[in-house]
């Protein structure tokens, strides 16, 4: 690395980070989530409008040099661990127990019914749409993946500024949403290690096995290596020991499901997972992730993914496929969650607000075309459809899930015996 490169990677950090905490104050202001400022400003930086506009400026801040790019993809990595990490911190398996038949049939159709119809798609992709060397199998794994997954940090948010996060109905959407991620994430590694590693029957069979053996052996014996490693940092008295094992072991398990051929994603959200659920853990600790994540790692990857975004990729046939993936998307998640969350007992407006809540893709939306991105697994084009999938169904969320209350009655608003709305602390992940 040469000093003008080092120079050049500071400047854009910089430049990114400012941009990215800017476009979150507006988003604020405009009462939208924070990461749909962070990434539409981060947007404005790249190909899409300031390299249309000004080439010669994009090019001086973000020129197409190999070593540049990886220095920034490291810190996008980062970025993406401590939102895994914040995230998996926040989840609660424990709430799929306290919660009736309804999240069932909300996750087996907000679940199923956008995998299949996201698989579909998928085999349908115009050829300009596909990588090169990608099996049309596997991009259609990865796409149905992608119309699955719904983002706990959006909808919690949405959740709390409707007033509803307590509510009998907002438990469903948040439990049904939590199954949805803990399940995608296990597809998502699974079919990431197939389009690293082929469709053979015997490397298939493998990743499953060793995806099944590591979940079988984190929630076993990982939850204890967890509790004493943070038991063990907790009594060494050192300043910020805690934060330093929680980093540790965040990387030490994503290192082993990338070794083992499924994505470090899983891995970091596992053990993101275990160490939330330690009763006795530090939540100055807790808090001091957020902050350094929140304040810096985390709008950094949606200022950058804004960056990668080239809107001007998607052309003639490409538009009308983008719209077309966009309703299949909105289609699936809506009509899945909402009919699954009828059949489970839950009345029509109910229901309905089920879909719509699942529906925000937003955060998690953007990790997997990242990941989708540097696993050759998606091109410009997919990418930019793909990231316009979270931003639209991130918007939509809330005025749907606003109107379905109107309609729905005094009975969507009853309380959930137990359940305790995040502190103040706790909500910063939710930006």
């Amino acid at each position: 690395m040469t000093e003008h490169q080092l120079f050049l990677f500071l400047v854009e950090v910089a430049v990114l980070v400012s941009v990215a905490r800017l476009g979150g104050v507006v988003a604020t202001r405009l009462r939208v989530p924070e990461v749909i400022g962070e990434l539409a400003f981060g947007l404005c930086l790249g190909p899409s409008l300031l390299g249309a506009v000004w080439p010669a400026a994009f090019d001086a801040v973000f020129p197409d040099d190999p070593v540049q790019r990886s220095l920034l993809d490291l810190v996008g990595w980062i970025g993406v661990i401590f939102l895994v990490l914040i995230g998996g911190l926040e989840t609660r398996l424990g709430i799929l127990r306290r919660t009736p038949l309804a999240v069932l049939g909300g996750w087996i159709g907000g679940f199923g019914l956008p995998f299949v119809a996201g698989f579909v798609l998928g085999m349908v992709y115009p050829e300009a749409l596909v990588p090169a060397g990608i099996e049309q199998p596997v991009f259609a794994l990865f796409i149905a993946t992608a119309m699955s997954i719904s983002a706990i940090p959006v909808i919690a948010r949405i959740l709390m500024d409707l007033d509803l996060y307590r509510t009998r109905m907002g438990m469903i959407i948040l439990s049904t949403a939590l199954a949805d991620d803990t399940i995608g994430w296990v597809v998502l590694s699974i079919v990431a290690g197939l389009a690293t590693g082929g469709v053979e029957g015997g490397a298939v069979a493998m990743t499953v096995l060793l995806t099944i053996g590591f979940v079988a052996l984190a929630f076993t014996a990982g939850k204890t290596l967890v509790r004493h490693a943070m038991r063990f940092s907790h009594r060494r008295k050192v300043p910020s020991a805690e934060v330093s094992m929680m980093l540790i072991l965040v990387f030490a398990f994503g290192a082993i499901t990338q070794a083992i051929g499924v994505h470090l994603v899983l891995g970091a959200f596992v053990a993101a997972i275990l160490i939330g659920r330690l009763s006795r853990i530090d939540q100055k600790a807790v808090a001091a992730v957020r902050q350094v994540g929140m304040g810096f790692f985390v709008p950094f990857f949606f200022a950058y993914t804004g960056v990668k975004v080239d809107l001007t990729a998607l052309s003639g046939s490409a538009v009308t496929f983008t719209v077309l993936a966009v309703l299949v998307a909105c289609l699936g998640k809506i009509i899945g969650g909402g009919l699954g969350a009828r059949l489970g007992g839950l009345p029509k407006w109910e229901a309905l607000a089920v879909g719509f809540g699942l529906n925000a893709r937003g955060a998690m939306e953007l990790v997997i075309a990242a990941i989708g991105l540097s696993i050759g697994v998606l091109n410009d084009a997919s990418y930019a459809i793909i990231v316009l999938i979270a931003v639209l169904t991130t918007l939509m969320a809330a005025p749907m899930l606003k109107f379905c209350v109107t309609r729905a009655g005094p009975q969507a608003l009853e309380l959930s015996p137990g359940v305790s709305e995040p502190t103040d602390v706790d909500s910063e992940v939710f930006a």
